[in-house]
C-alpha cells in the first residue's frame, strides 16, 4: 500500500533511516499488503524512539500489574520476570506498546523477542514526518476510522 510522500523504511536499518522528527506511521502487512496498524510519534524522540526503542525493542515491557487485564492472559502466561532489587519482589512484564499488546493477544505471540519477531518478519513499515502534531493526530483518527486496520483499538466504530 503506498501512501503519498510516505517513506518505505528498511527494518533492517530503522536507527539509521529514522529521525527524532514526528510523524505519522503504518505497519503494512507483507503477505496481503493490507494495513494492519497506523500509529503517531509526537513526543520527545519522535518516529525514531517510538518504533525503534519502543515497538521493535523487545525489552520494552508493562510490569506494572495494575496496567495489565484479561485481554492479556495468554502473554501474562509467559511474563517476563524482573527482580527488584528495592523492594525485593519480582514483577512480571507483558508488551507495553497498544501495537504489539494488539499482536501478541490476536496472534497469541509471547512478549518481548516474539512480537518484535513477528513485526521485523510479516511486516513492513512507512512513514510520512510532520511536525504539526494538530495534523497527525487528525489524520490517524480519520484513517483508523475510514479502514479500520485490525492490530488499532483506538478511533475505531467511531
Amino acid at each position: 500500500m503506498e501512501y503519498p510522500n510516505a517513506r518505505k523504511i528498511d527494518l533492517d536499518r530503522v536507527d539509521t533511516l529514522l529521525t527524532n522528527k514526528r510523524g505519522i506511521y503504518f505497519w503494512i502487512d507483507r503477505s496481503d499488503n493490507t494495513l494492519v496498524y497506523i500509529g503517531i510519534a509526537i513526543g520527545v524522540g519522535g518516529l525514531k524512539k517510538r518504533i525503534a526503542q519502543q515497538h521493535l525493542n523487545p525489552k520494552y515491557l508493562e510490569y506494572r500489574s495494575e496496567k495489565h487485564t484479561s485481554k492479556d492472559e495468554f502473554q501474562l502466561k509467559y511474563a517476563i520476570p524482573k527482580f527488584s532489587k528495592k523492594t525485593g519482589k519480582t514483577k512480571y512484564g507483558i508488551d507495553k506498546s497498544a501495537f504489539r499488546k494488539a499482536i501478541g493477544r490476536m496472534r497469541k505471540l509471547k512478549p518481548g523477542d516474539e512480537t518484535v519477531n513477528y513485526i521485523k518478519t510479516d511486516l513492513m513499515l512507512e512513514v510520512f514526518e510532520s511536525e504539526d502534531v494538530e495534523f497527525i493526530k487528525s489524520m490517524e483518527k480519520h484513517l483508523i476510522v475510514k479502514i479500520q486496520p485490525k492490530f488499532n483499538s483506538a478511533h475505531k466504530n467511531a
